[in-house]
C-alpha cells in the first residue's frame, strides 16, 4: 500500500540539505502513517517533490515544475521550484521555513485545483494546519517566506 502523503525532493547536488530537511519534516508528520483522508474526499494520495535546481538547469530543463492531479486515480502530484540563490544564500532556519513554505504552497495548489475543477473536495487549509502543527511551526512565521519560483519568473528563465 502507497502513503497518502509522500514528501520527496529532486534537486543539485549543492542543495542537499534540502533532503537533509525533507526528512526532518516527514519523520516529524510520521510521513508514513499520516493520513489526509481527514481533509479530502476525491483524493487519496498527494505526492510533493520539492526542486531546487540553479537557473541555468532550469533552463536545460531540469526542475520542471508540475501540478498534476489524476481525479479519476484520485491522486496528486506537486513538484514547485524553490529559488535556488535565494535557498542557497540562506541561513539554515530560512531553509527551513523555504521548504516548510514550498509543501504549504503545494497543498495549496491542490486545494485551487480541486475547487476550480469540483471534481473532489480538499480541505487544504485544514491540512496545512495540521502539518504546522505538527512541525511546530506558526504560519505567521512564514508570512514572509518565498519558497516558490512563481509561474512568470520560471517562464522567463526557460526562454532565456
Amino acid at each position: 500500500m502507497s502513503r497518502e502523503f509522500f514528501i520527496s525532493a529532486e534537486i543539485w547536488r549543492d542543495a542537499g540539505i534540502v533532503s537533509d530537511i525533507e526528512r526532518d519534516i516527514c519523520q516529524k508528520i510520521d510521513e508514513d502513517n499520516y493520513k489526509i483522508t481527514p481533509f479530502s474526499k476525491g483524493i487519496d494520495s498527494i505526492g510533493i517533490i520539492i526542486n531546487c535546481f540553479p537557473d541555468n538547469l532550469l533552463k536545460a530543463g531540469f526542475g520542471k515544475p508540475r501540478k498534476y492531479i489524476s481525479y479519476k486515480k484520485k491522486f496528486a502530484d506537486i513538484r514547485l521550484p524553490i529559488p535556488y540563490d535565494d535557498f542557497m544564500s540562506a541561513d539554515y532556519d530560512r531553509k527551513y521555513r523555504m521548504v516548510v513554505k514550498n509543501i504549504i504552497d503545494s497543498i495549496r495548489v491542490i486545494d485551487e485545483k480541486c475547487r476550480e475543477s469540483k471534481r473532489a473536495e480538499f480541505n487544504g487549509e485544514a491540512l496545512i494546519e495540521d502539518f504546522l502543527k505538527k512541525n511546530n511551526i506558526s504560519a505567521d512565521s512564514l508570512e514572509n517566506t518565498i519558497a516558490v519560483i512563481p509561474d512568470d519568473v520560471y517562464a522567463q528563465i526557460r526562454n532565456g
